[in-house]
């Protein structure tokens, strides 16, 4: 089996046939741009520090766009205003990142009083879209975390207000600039399995990481849309991308077969419950100081429970889901999501004219992986070549770097990055919403939806 190298990739991308064996990584000194840390935010930028706030100080909030962003680009933005309407956590983070910045429990107060630039939204799903409306008319650019919206209509508002005013709203989609997956994109650019026909795409949460997703409020689907929006959007922002296509229709298939009412007993939470010594998804919050601080002492302002039990009859997201999706380039997918598996990651395959792209991606697992990611390329009438997994520090596979210094600087190599680098549009974030959006309504409709009959203009 061959190796193909980022040397290949340059190579390949510029026109040439994909060689089968290359050495090296980055070619002609050429440097990744989510690997350049280090460099001032300020000096990328040019100007004058932004003003920048947050709305949601959870855990996304207070990490990735609170202390990963302060610590980074400190001297490019200016911490202005915290929100969330637990006062009390709010008080937790701001104490975290050690700022003065004031702290607000309504969002317009704090767009007025603040007067911030940029508007980061880490809110719980189903509120996005009214913060991100709010964030644009007071005239100030947002960056929302996925997804956008959870349902149609939410969808619709967002696109009306994005289209009628001057300010921008990106979707922060990090996966897409993981390095490995940028690869990925590449090699289908350079056409090295021909035209692509059909994707199979499987994605496995385990029982400890999908678990917790039904001890939060992402297991009610007025909270996250359920996870064929909260989860899988990232997945179908992928899809979009790597096929530089949009979805036209979907029929999905869901059930909830593990969690919920499938339980054997049940309790409110995980502390205190009476079943604690039989139940193997227990989970003791207490041993995470950090969280404990950020939720359980904070539940007496809201009551919201981080430890909540898995089994609570109020699930109502789907825990195995299956979706079919045929998209604008006559593209086929077949998807699964499964959140209750013995390991974690995805298998990926892509079918073309003139061969098959597959990928294996380990995140976790109760075995040692040849790789973290696994790439191979099998010609029609060919040989089965192994596709050479660059190694990238930092979060999601350097994707939260690169995200972040497009957010918040001028990425280093940003006037050279291609447009399929830029970072993710409202359209972008429309279209992987939508096709969740779909597959839920297809899945309780059992029909066939178009993603034109559920907004219009996009």
């Amino acid at each position: 089996m061959d190796e193909i190298s980022r040397r290949g990739f340059l190579k390949v991308a510029g026109g040439a046939t994909l060689a089968t064996t290359m050495g090296g990584s980055l070619a002609a000194g050429a440097r990744d741009p989510a690997t350049a840390a280090g460099v001032p935010a300020r000096a990328r930028s040019g100007g004058q520090r932004r003003r920048y706030a947050i709305v949601g100080t959870g855990i996304r909030g207070s990490t990735m766009w609170g202390s990963s962003v302060l610590s980074r680009y400190g001297d490019a933005v200016e911490l202005v205003g915290l929100c969330d309407v637990n006062r009390k956590r709010a008080e937790v983070v701001q104490a975290r990142l050690k700022t003065a910045a004031p702290i607000f429990t309504d969002l317009d107060a704090m767009l007025a009083q603040a007067r911030p630039e940029l508007l980061a939204v880490t809110t719980v799903d189903a509120t996005h879209a009214d913060c991100i409306v709010r964030g644009l008319a007071a005239g100030t650019d947002v960056i929302t975390e996925k997804p956008m919206v959870t349902d149609e209509l939410q969808c619709q508002r967002v696109l009306d207000a994005a289209r009628q005013g001057e300010r921008r709203l990106m979707v922060g989609f990090n996966y897409r600039f993981a390095r490995k997956h940028r690869q990925i994109k590449e090699l289908l650019l350079a056409g090295a399995i021909g035209r692509i026909t059909s994707v199979d795409f499987h994605w496995y949460l385990d029982v400890y990481h999908g678990a917790d997703y039904f001890r939060r409020w992402h297991r009610l689907r007025s909270r996250s849309g359920s996870l064929l929006v909260h989860k899988s959007t990232h997945h179908f922002d992928l899809i979009n991308w790597w096929l530089d296509a949009a979805p036209v229709e979907v029929v999905a298939f869901g059930d909830l077969k593990v969690y919920g009412r499938n339980g054997p007993f049940r309790h409110a939470q995980c502390r205190g419950c009476p079943h604690a010594a039989d139940c193997r998804f227990f989970w003791d919050i207490s041993k995470d100081r950090g969280l404990t601080q950020l939720y359980v002492d904070c539940e007496g302002e809201d009551g919201y429970r981080r430890d909540g039990c898995v089994f609570r009859e109020d699930v109502d997201t789907f825990d195995t889901m299956n979706v079919t999706a045929r998209y604008s380039n006559g593209v086929q997918m077949s998807y699964s999501l499964n959140a209750a598996m013995p390991f974690e990651g995805y298998r990926l395959a892509f079918n073309g004219t003139e061969g098959r792209l597959e990928v294996r991606d380990h995140e976790r697992q109760p075995w040692k992986p040849d790789a973290p990611t696994e790439i191979w390329l099998t010609r029609n009438f060919g040989q089965r070549e192994v596709v050479a997994v660059e190694t990238v520090t930092g979060g999601h596979g350097g994707g939260d770097e690169l995200l972040l210094d497009q957010v918040f600087g001028a990425a280093p190599g940003a006037a050279d990055m291609p447009p399929w680098l830029r970072l993710p549009t409202v359209r972008d974030g429309a279209l992987s919403c939508l096709t969740g959006i779909a597959a839920r309504r297809s899945a309780d409709e059992r029909r066939v939806v178009r993603i034109d009959e559920l907004v219009r203009g996009l």
